[in-house]
């Protein structure tokens, strides 16, 4: 659930692991709360924060975008006010369209929806849907993580196959991948490798 408060005023801003997470502090005098938001230069990597020169470079650029100064300058920004997205689990300056994970309680369950969006990145296609209020997910993925390089690298056989069944599954070409919006879907949750739960979409049937 996404709550959406207008006029916060940033009142504090303190750095913290050794000074590439900042929390910003966000007054909202009408019910008299605060609101944290974090940008952390850092990702979650098993089980710690570590560097990541993408995630960074990601922070700066938000610090440009929202503050127009840089991520080590914000606190020069106290007093300006922000429009502030507020979460279950966390605060946002940005709007966030949050994806659900299929659960072991969804196994086997057919869920008849209809395609929300249709997003193509340099990993994968994702083909978005609602359940029951929230929004899910189903990648055709095409990128391995290197752990070494912490990075993601596309693989142009596997890049090409999942365009090939993005086809055939829906009957239409990628290139073409909005006209899935608005169409009606079947979504079946299954299991992979005995512990990963996802959307399995039905095919299409034939047209003629």
């Amino acid at each position: 659930m996404t709550e959406k408060r207008e006029n916060l005023k940033l009142v504090n801003v303190e750095y913290e692991s050794d000074g590439k997470k900042a929390v910003l502090t966000f007054l909202d005098e009408e019910r008299k709360e605060i609101r944290t938001v974090n940008f952390n230069k850092q990702v979650y990597e098993n089980g710690q924060y570590v560097d990541d020169d993408a995630k960074s470079e990601k922070v700066e650029s938000w610090c440009q975008d929202i503050f127009e100064t840089a991520f080590d300058n914000l606190a020069d920004c106290i007093g300006t006010r922000k429009t502030v997205y507020c979460y279950d689990n966390f605060n946002s300056l940005f709007e966030v369209d949050q994806v659900e994970k299929f659960t072991p309680g969804m196994k086997d369950q057919i869920y008849q929806t209809e395609c929300r969006d249709v997003l193509v990145d340099e990993n994968a296609i994702r083909i978005r849907y609602m359940i029951d209020g929230k929004v899910y997910e189903s990648k055709m993925g095409w990128a391995t993580y290197m752990p070494e390089t912490k990075m993601w690298f596309t693989d142009p056989l596997k890049k090409a196959k999942q365009i090939k069944k993005f086809e055939d599954k829906f009957g239409i070409p990628l290139i073409r991948k909005d006209e899935l919006i608005g169409h009606p879907l079947m979504v079946e949750c299954k299991i992979a490798m005995g512990k990963y739960y996802y959307g399995d979409i039905k095919k299409f049937p034939k047209k003629g």
